[in-house]
């Protein structure tokens, strides 16, 4: 297979500024320290590889961005970080694609949006479910009988996995950058670049971070409010952010405080490690979770394998037409008996 088989998820030209020597000092989730050459640090293995395409198309995704993306975006960052601003309008519009590819080319936005596909699933079946039946008994179904099919479908609904899309993780990626591109892009934002003169910026494996205005930091691009701003370290002196604010002061300086808020997201919200220059003492105020802030919640639905229903499932009337019973018994492939979940006898059906 041709091209790179190792991916960034932040590029090396911006993690470059968090080094010396080529090397930069990471701190694990669980807080064991290390040393690292920028090759090895914030990357994955085929994190962008199409799983069906042959030869250099594998890797069509990893070129784009490199090309397209982080070789323009290299140019912009370094004349920012030479006194250049505020910046060009082209200039402005290359680093804003580079941010908002960078909030959903990582690890952490991949997990989340498995878990949304997962969760999303078994009502998505389920609705199916019930335009099947309707079509297969050429009739329209009652709105009680559509509550009974759904629910019984819900109950049966298969692992999202039966139709799982292997390129879906990068459709997802490049449906939800142009989602962020337009966010960074609307007329009431602007760039906001805070310097200091000593270093008080670190850099998570995803590079940048959304802060809400309840203080709360996050990385869900499809959940984007008005008034998110995106922290970007563009170096250890450097904090670019995205905002609607109005406080913010022409030639404001990176104070500590802010640089806090800064690296506590950082530290929130990275998958692996968090990475600052190897003579820079770790901030004071970085915290560092001990658990990865993807956790998986409980299944919405009980699968035919659960060995049960739930305790805190809601019971729901069965369906009792034998037609609807199996055809969607044909829809789902399993049985759909009468009496599952039945009601109490005062509320049962006459």
């Amino acid at each position: 297979m041709g091209g790179p088989k190792t991916h960034h998820l932040v590029p090396r030209y911006w993690l470059s500024v968090f080094a010396e020597d080529g090397h930069v000092l990471g701190r694990w989730r669980e807080g064991a320290e290390y040393r690292t050459r920028l090759r090895g640090a914030a990357a994955a293995r085929h994190f962008n590889t199409d799983p069906f395409a042959e030869g250099e198309c594998r890797t069509v995704l990893e070129t784009y961005l490199g090309d397209r993306v982080d070789n323009p975006a290299a140019r912009v960052m370094r004349a920012i970080r030479l006194g250049y601003w505020p910046l060009e309008e082209t200039d402005q519009q290359t680093l804003v694609e580079a941010l908002a590819w960078q909030l959903v080319r990582t690890r952490a936005f991949r997990a989340w949006d498995e878990q949304v596909g997962e969760h999303l699933f078994p009502p998505m079946w389920a609705a199916e479910a019930v335009s099947y039946v309707e079509e297969h008994s050429g009739r329209a179904l009652t709105p009680e009988q559509r509550l009974q099919v759904f629910y019984a479908a819900l109950r049966r609904s298969p692992s999202a996995s039966v139709i799982t899309d292997q390129r879906m993780a990068l459709r997802s990626a490049i449906r939800a950058f142009e989602r962020v591109r337009a966010f960074l892009s609307a007329d009431e934002r602007r760039l906001v670049l805070l310097r200091s003169d000593r270093p008080l910026l670190v850099i998570g494996d995803s590079g940048v971070v959304l802060r809400r205005q309840d203080g709360a930091h996050g990385i869900t691009p499809p959940l984007l409010s008005a008034t998110s701003q995106l922290l970007a370290p563009l170096s250890p002196q450097h904090l670019l952010i995205s905002t609607t604010r109005s406080h913010y002061r022409p030639e404001e300086v990176l104070t500590p405080k802010r640089a806090a808020k800064a690296n506590t997201g950082a530290a929130a919200w990275w998958q692996e490690a968090v990475y600052r220059l190897p003579s820079m003492p770790w901030p004071a105020r970085l915290r560092i979770p001990g658990t990865a802030p993807q956790v998986r919640a409980p299944a919405l639905v009980a699968r035919p394998d659960d060995g049960g229903t739930p305790a805190t499932q809601p019971r729901h009337p069965a369906i009792r037409d034998p037609e609807l019973r199996a055809i969607l018994q044909q829809f789902t492939g399993a049985s759909t008996p009468a009496t599952e979940n039945p009601e109490p006898a005062d509320r049962a059906a006459p």
